[in-house]
């Protein structure tokens, strides 16, 4: 289906719903409101809504006058993976040349898929207003979108006799530049031009999963599950080498280094609708889900995806520059097991660095065996004196490696390397917490200075008594391992004033003191009236992954990346009244993603949502025929950047202080 629609005409477009500053440009005067509630649109009932995203809700907008107004949201996608837009393709992949890869290198199994791939893993979206923009030397477009393509779902085989290939992490990714025309009385999007944005300067780009606006109107991006360097110490990284045009090299070979992957980027587009590319090396390497900027324009915090991983977070040298900074791991001190956990951080300081320093070790040839010694845990027990200095650490080891105890020790000389090369390693080294379980987006509310955190889906190394064999054990988690599976989302108070482990000061005023669960799910009941194929309960959130937080709105807005709703679903918690309502339902297989809120964009207001994957194989295969079989084949699998229509530019009536 994605080669088919890969050749067809522009779809037509329908919109999202974000927030931004306005331009000062004659629009529509932002509403001034004093609260906000939203209808909740009723779970899928038939095989019709199964199959596609629906919202019917209304977002109730009491104004500082006490009236209140009702906005119907209505969900508009802009583009979908294929669609041909004005001499592109949305989510093409290409070769560091601009060139559509034609063929994968052989899989693990031996297997090729065969091109031109259009991803339909549509991820993170930021809107960003330009001013004075000039596109293809006409005025007047100032707004644009930047959308990730995470992965292709699946390939068609080289050898017709065999199955499809699943094309997760099989290929080198991209980021999509859509210029949007917005209508200035409705407030609709349309897409008039969209191309790639250019990672040649940076090497290409690894898994780019979520992301965020910058409060200085950039897209900083990410690169997730970061390919291990010491399983591809001595093996090709051929999706990254089917961009570089060095299949079959290893990094010693001149192929692709693996330490070149795994860090967080920053796009910048100019006036001219073109694009500046940045690969902020000084902020560490993880399995990024996206790096989030609190308001001081300094401080970021992490989603370190996987599981067995850190909580992260870095202070930055000046603001609005990423460029040099100061790198920390968190430490989970547990003061309640129960109610999914609460614990204050105590944060370690793993070191500090700049992007020129990192990226010389890196274009140096810098190797995981470079950076630390290692040893077996036979050898360690034998010889102790041998091995002093040697550590056990149980992490994520990335992408190709296997996650067990691994014996290590830093080579003189090399620790800013392991901080910021192997930052999960070193942080275990130093003795972070690693016992995170999926560790996916991060939000902040600056008026009150919260943050909140989503640990997607909450298992083993989280629960008490499954620590196994786990070097540490600070996360011990109890209660109904039915109900903690179903994920949750913390919140953390930010405060000045705080000292690292050592007992040095944190530069930083918005440093994460706490975590406490704030909404979370909980097992389908028995006599639930809808939801039946979902595990967990349909009427609250299941496995969170991407938040947003409105200033305007007060509300967190949640999307699920859920197996255990069929369906996922976006939702808004008001963290004043805490009324959570579901805004949106997803079609089946699908997760919605690219969540973003933006509460004056020239006049109107806007939530960015989009769908990845829809009706994936991965996804539905493990339900009755009827569903992955009858239900699957009714949906469309293309993926989807959308948005939600249908609100007014909104300002709080009353800031807080």
């Amino acid at each position: 289906m994605l080669r088919k629609h890969l050749l067809a005409t522009t779809t037509a477009a329908l919109s999202l719903v974000c927030a931004l500053p306005a331009l000062a440009q004659e629009s529509p005067a932002p509403l001034k409101v004093k609260a906000v509630e939203f209808t909740s649109t009723p779970a899928p009932a038939t095989e019709m809504e199964m199959a596609t995203g629906y919202t019917r809700s209304e977002a109730i907008v009491t104004l500082e006058d006490g009236t209140k107004k009702t906005f119907p949201l209505s969900y508009r996608v802009l583009h979908r993976s294929g669609d041909y837009m004005k001499g592109w393709y949305a989510g093409l992949v290409v070769d560091k040349k601009g060139e559509p890869i034609m063929r994968t290198a052989p899989d693990s199994k031996g297997n090729v898929a065969v091109g031109p791939f259009a991803a339909a893993g549509a991820d993170a979206s930021s809107m960003l207003v330009i001013p004075n923009a000039k596109v293809d030397g006409v005025k007047g477009h100032t707004v644009f979108l930047i959308n990730h393509l995470e992965y292709d779902t699946e390939g068609k085989n080289a050898d017709p006799s065999k199955p499809p290939v699943d094309l997760y992490g099989q290929l080198p990714m991209a980021m999509n530049l859509t210029v949007l025309d917005q209508d200035p009385k409705t407030g609709i999007l349309t897409p008039i031009k969209l191309t790639n944005v250019d990672f040649s300067s940076v090497d290409g780009l690894w898994i780019p999963c979520n992301g965020s606006t910058t409060p200085w109107m950039t897209h900083l991006g990410s690169e997730e599950y970061e390919p291990d360097a010491r399983f591809y110490e001595n093996k090709p990284l051929e999706a990254m080498n089917l961009y570089l045009g060095t299949v079959g090299k290893t990094a010693a070979e001149g192929g692709a280094k693996p330490y070149q992957y795994g860090h967080l980027v920053e796009v910048t587009v100019q006036p001219d609708g073109s694009t500046k590319v940045a690969k902020h090396y000084a902020m560490g390497r993880l399995a990024f889900e996206l790096g989030d900027v609190m308001a001081d324009q300094k401080t970021v915090y992490y989603g370190d995806d996987g599981d067995d991983v850190i909580r992260a977070m870095f202070v930055a040298d000046k603001p609005g520059d990423l460029s040099a900074g100061t790198l920390y791991a968190a430490k989970w001190v547990q003061e309640q097991a129960s109610g999914f956990g609460k614990a204050k951080l105590q944060w370690i300081n793993l070191g500090h660095a700049t992007n020129d320093e990192i990226k010389a070790i890196i274009d140096k040839g810098t190797k995981f065996s470079d950076i630390f010694e290692t040893a077996t845990a036979e050898a360690v027990k034998a010889d102790p004196a041998k091995h002093a200095g040697f550590k056990a650490i149980y992490v994520y080891a990335g992408t190709g490696g296997k996650t067990t105890t691994e014996y290590l020790k830093v080579k003189p000389g090399m620790e800013k390397a392991a901080a910021f090369l192997e930052s999960r390693r070193y942080a275990a080294l130093r003795g972070a917490t690693t016992e995170f379980t999926k560790m996916e987006g991060q939000a902040h509310n600056a008026a009150d200075k919260k943050l909140y955190t989503v640990i997607s889906y909450i298992r083993k190394s989280m629960i008490d008594g499954q620590n196994e064999a786990r070097p540490q054990d600070d996360i011990k988690l109890t209660g109904d391992e039915k109900d903690l599976t179903c994920g949750a989302v913390y919140e953390s108070t930010l405060i000045g004033g705080q000292k690292d482990a050592d007992g040095k000061p944190i530069s930083s005023d918005w440093v994460a003191a706490d975590m406490n669960a704030l909404v979370y799910g909980a097992s389908q009941p028995k006599d639930a009236k809808s939801g039946k194929y979902d595990k967990c309960d349909t009427e609250k959130v299941a496995n969170p992954d991407n938040v947003r937080f409105s200033e305007a709105m007060r509300t967190l807005f949640i999307g699920e990346d859920s197996g255990n709703h069929l369906n996922n679903f976006v939702w808004a918690f008001n963290v004043d009244t805490g009324k959570l309502a579901r805004i949106f339902s997803g079609p089946a297989g699908g997760e919605n993603t690219g969540l973003s809120v933006y509460d004056n964009v020239n006049g109107a207001a806007y939530i960015t949502g989009n769908i990845q994957h829809p009706g994936a194989t991965e996804d539905l295969g493990k339900y009755p025929p009827e569903v992955k079989d009858r239900l699957r084949r009714m949906v469309d699998e293309r993926g989807a950047v959308g948005y939600f229509s249908g609100l007014p530019a909104m300002v709080r009536a009353t800031p807080r202080s």
